[in-house]
């Protein structure tokens, strides 16, 4: 019966006033924890619409077509109508001065070129928009940490309000690219049939061009040929105005040996007047009468004119027949005299008169031949020239037909190109129709949810829990905290082994268990009075608040085993000391209020070990709920602080078996707090 002897050890506190009180203090002293601490952060987030932050607006706004933007005082007028933050509008030294001072926590300023930089989305050079913020440290760090992640949230928002505008004016655009394609798809269209005309006129000017080619070939070949008979030409007027220029000179020798050659006939023509004369008078003078024939004619025929050979003919005819019959009158000799005198005059006046019808030919033919040496003169500095010339007009279309082949060439290949752009301008006339069809076109409201769309692309959208206030949050590490604290200062009033039970013989886990029931009758008062706080006066609203209330117990039990036993084991002075390092060792490393993952390789290791990571985990489980049929977190939390439990007792029966002798140490200890 021993078992349930457990007045003994809370009747301590039934006399007196002081000790009812102790009773009352071990009782709430977890409150301090479980209650005062979540109460203090329970929604710090919600309290930031007192937080005093500047803002200050210096920007000079910018012009956009004419019309003046000022993007700062849009976003100013947003912020201090917020019910969020406490927003305060400022000078720059207003701002610094109270940032410096405390008055304000952090400060905001929208720069001087802030619109700039909003409406630079359409320039060359587009650049973000910039919010400066100052922080003082001095002012706490939390402050300036939940300052940062305002700030955060103000660009997130100010994003979205100026993204949608600049996304506004995008699709604005949007529409504009979609006529645009319409009116180069119509245009394409018309290229198309402007190709297909330049195709075919292409087509007949390669054609051309290869007749040109022909043709001027054809005629770089006459311009060879006609080069060379200019040549030939050339030639041969040099050598017809030689052939001149002898010519004049033949006939001026001929003019003066005519005019010799009339004074020879004069002569002569009297020496046949004296023959004839002769002859009348003397039929017997016949030798007389020959020798001056004879002389005469040979003068004839050395002048080489056809009439004095001619004559001289005639007179060796009158020689000869002088010779044969003789110079009588009868005789046809004299007949021949008689002519011969006739012609020797008719001679005579033809090479001696100057106006005679021979001597005035000579003159004509002497001035024609000189006329003809001095044309073919200018006629074969003519043809000089016309040799270089025809030469130019060789070397000219020689460069034509090199050139027209070219251009043949280039004709062929424009014609070519031209098939190739006539096909491609079709297919460019199909796609920019097919894009001109395809291109959005966005009404005013669909341009304005789209604009809103774009602007904030990505929105949260919670398909499970929705996010705790801080004080929830924080609730499941300072509940643990405040049952490990309400255990460990329980047994600096209550004893971890009750000494009469011991020295009665009686077993040592009855031991154990008789001086653990005193200790979890508190505890569970304790567990009780931190449930009330949480459930009750902060409506922490757990998902299982019965499950919460038995949660905080059974932790109590397991906690207040643990305590237990440190202390039986080590004795009440340096258990005490040890409870409160293992205390502070299990909250760093429990995970209550930063990942484990976060910390140092030592922590993380002791995080698995460390019974107070899996009361937060209960404490979870209770308070927001599991979030998926999978999670066992929760069995596997009970399990692990059961064996904690089984443990604790199995140290603290160990302890009541070894303090059944009692040694000089446990009558004097060596240190006693």
């Amino acid at each position: 019966m021993n078992l349930f002897h457990i007045g003994s050890e809370l009747r301590r506190f039934a006399s007196g006033k002081l000790p009812r009180a102790a009773f009352v203090v071990l009782t709430l002293l977890p409150l301090i924890f479980g209650g005062l601490f979540p109460w203090a952060y329970w929604d710090p987030i919600t309290g930031l619409k007192d937080l005093p932050v500047a803002v200050v607006n210096s920007d000079q706004g910018a012009d956009k077509d004419g019309t003046r933007i000022n993007a700062g005082d849009q976003v100013m007028h947003k912020l201090l109508q917020t019910d969020k933050v406490g927003f305060e509008a400022a000078t720059a030294e207003q701002a610094a001065r109270g940032v410096a001072d405390g008055t304000y926590y952090f400060a905001l300023e929208l720069p001087t070129d802030f619109s700039q930089s909003v409406l630079s989305v359409n320039t060359d050079q587009p650049q973000s928009a910039q919010i400066a913020t100052v922080y003082n440290n001095a002012n706490g760090f939390i402050a300036s940490m939940l300052g940062n992640q305002v700030t955060n949230q103000v660009v997130a928002t100010i994003d979205a309000e100026l993204g949608k505008q600049a996304s506004n004016q995008l699709l604005i655009g949007f529409n504009t690219i979609g006529d645009g394609l319409s009116q180069a798809a119509d245009g394409s269209g018309r290229l198309k049939e402007g190709v297909t005309d330049a195709r075919t006129g292409a087509s007949q000017l390669a054609d051309g061009t290869g007749t040109l080619s022909e043709k001027s070939a054809q005629l770089d070949s006459g311009a060879q040929q006609l080069a060379t008979g200019v040549q030939q030409l050339d030639t041969g007027l040099k050598e017809a105005k030689k052939g001149a220029s002898q010519l004049d000179q033949g006939l001026t020798s001929l003019g003066g040996a005519t005019v010799q050659l009339g004074n020879g006939a004069q002569q002569i023509s009297a020496g046949v007047d004296q023959v004839v004369t002769m002859a009348n008078q003397a039929t017997n003078a016949q030798e007389q009468v020959v020798a001056p024939l004879v002389t005469a004619s040979a003068q004839l025929r050395a002048l080489g004119v056809p009439a004095a050979v001619e004559l001289a003919n005639q007179f060796d005819a009158t020689i000869a027949a002088v010779n044969g019959q003789g110079l009588g009158p009868q005789s046809t000799t004299a007949s021949d005299l008689k002519r011969l005198q006739e012609g020797a005059r008719t001679l005579a006046y033809q090479l001696g008169d100057p106006n005679s019808e021979y001597r005035l030919g000579m003159t004509a033919a002497d001035s024609g031949a000189s006329e003809l040496a001095s044309g073919l003169t200018q006629l074969s500095e003519g043809s000089g020239k016309l040799v270089v010339g025809t030469q130019t007009l060789s070397d000219g279309t020689t460069k034509l037909v090199e050139g027209t082949q070219q251009l043949s060439v280039g004709a062929s290949a424009l014609r070519d190109g031209l098939v190739q752009l006539d096909e491609g301008s079709g297919e460019l006339s199909l796609k920019l129709s097919d894009a001109a069809s395809r291109s959005p076109k966005f009404d005013e409201d669909k341009r304005d949810k789209a604009s809103t769309m774009l602007g904030q692309m990505v929105q949260t959208h919670n398909t499970g829990q929705t996010l705790t206030s801080f004080g929830v949050g924080l609730a499941p590490f300072f509940s643990s905290l405040a049952m490990f604290l309400g255990g460990t200062m329980m047994f600096m009033v209550l004893r971890p082994l009750k000494r009469r039970a011991i020295d009665s013989g009686m077993h040592p886990v009855r031991v154990a268990i008789s001086s653990w029931i005193p200790g979890i009758v508190i505890g569970s008062l304790q567990a009780t009075a931190v449930w009330f706080v949480l459930e009750v006066v902060l409506k922490a609203h757990a998902v299982h608040p019965i499950g919460l209330w038995a949660a905080l117990v059974g932790v109590s039990m397991c906690f207040v085993g643990v305590t237990q036993a440190i202390n039986a084991f080590f004795g009440t002075s340096a258990g005490r000391l040890l409870c409160i390092i293992l205390m502070a060792l299990q909250l760093v490393s429990s995970g209550g209020l930063y990942p484990p993952e976060t910390q140092p390789a030592f922590l993380r290791w002791f995080h698995h070990y460390d019974p107070i990571s899996y009361s937060v985990e209960l404490f979870r489980q209770m308070l927001v709920g599991g979030h998926s049929v999978f999670d066992g977190r929760l069995e596997h939390s009970i399990v692990v602080l059961v064996l904690v439990w089984l443990g604790a007792m199995t140290v603290t029966s160990l302890s009541a078996w070894r303090d059944r002798l009692l040694t000089l140490d446990k009558l004097h200890p060596e240190l006693d707090i």
